[in-house]
């Protein structure tokens, strides 16, 4: 776990996305999954490229349900601390089994969630 302000803390693990949550006199609750994909531009206009892989996967069995929706295509095994200012983790990593090293900006994460406070 990395702990990012006094009051919350970063976890990872068996789920492959690392998890905010609130530390309070109450206890710790849950704040919201970090790992969230952007969702996909849709575009009028296919390039070349794009039309051959489109004719490609068609030729392909179907895969419907296998897609991942996280970064880490495994469990997380370590989760560290990389800059801070203020007090404040900015910037945190995280690598997995699927042998990815993820460095995650807490400023971007909180913009693509609204509402989300680190």
């Amino acid at each position: 776990a990395v702990v990012s302000t006094q009051s919350t803390g970063v976890t990872a693990g068996h789920n492959m996305s690392p998890d905010l949550y609130y530390a309070s006199e109450n206890g710790v609750t849950f704040g919201a999954k970090l790992d969230v994909k952007k969702e996909k531009a849709a575009s009028g206009n296919m390039s070349a490229m794009a039309r051959f892989q489109k004719l490609d996967v068609q030729g392909k069995a179907e895969t419907e349900g296998t897609t991942l929706e996280t970064t880490h295509a495994n469990c997380i095994t370590e989760i560290r601390a990389m800059e801070s200012a203020n007090n404040k983790v900015t910037k945190f990593s995280t690598s997995g089994k699927d042998g990815q090293v993820v460095i995650w900006d807490t400023e971007s994460i909180c913009s693509a969630i609204a509402g989300l406070k680190i």
